[in-house]
């Protein structure tokens, strides 16, 4: 039997402070490998071999401005632990089957913060831009993706993608 998943909401920890209500959108970063074009005599055609993983950049839209959360982010010396916490529906033909919970942890540092931006009549909104060097996400407990730049770590579905770079380079 198929499975569909659905994700409709989620909830943002700073610090392990729950922020509810307070962001309006938490983009998380892309993992982008980075890729290396690869041509040679006798070769036909051109191709690109993976390189290492770009640098993650990230984004939080707020829907207010929070001194509490602000006062936490405006330095970018100083790394924040935030946490994005989902609620991930599956369906199969009989309805919902189950809800699990989809966890990304983030250690981050702000390199971009909004002081304000107001218009007559709306709302305003602040967008804080966040270059994360470790990403960890589980659905239903079990990890999915971990990334740490600096201890280079990437692991996919618990397997360690670079052990045996590690290994080769003494690290």
């Amino acid at each position: 039997m198929s499975e569909l998943n659905a994700i409709y909401n989620a909830n943002v920890y700073v610090n392990g402070n729950s922020q509810l209500g307070r962001a309006s959108e938490f983009k998380l970063p892309e993992i982008e490998i980075g890729m290396d074009e690869h041509k040679g005599l006798g070769m036909v055609g051109t191709i690109k071999l993976p390189n290492g993983v770009e640098a993650l950049e990230g984004e939080i839209t707020w829907n207010s401005f929070y001194p509490d959360v602000f006062t936490q982010v405006y330095s970018p010396f100083k790394a924040v632990q935030m946490m994005v916490r989902a609620n991930v529906q599956v369906f199969n033909a009989a309805g919902l089957a189950q809800e699990v919970p989809m966890v990304t942890m983030v250690t981050a540092t702000f390199s971009k913060n909004p002081l304000g931006s107001y218009k007559p009549k709306e709302k305003a909104e602040f967008a804080s831009t966040y270059q994360a060097t470790e990403i960890r996400q589980t659905i239903a407990g079990r990890e999915t993706l971990y990334f740490n730049a600096f201890t280079n770590q990437y692991r996919v579905n618990g397997q360690d993608q670079l052990a045996q770079m590690r290994r080769n380079i003494g690290a």
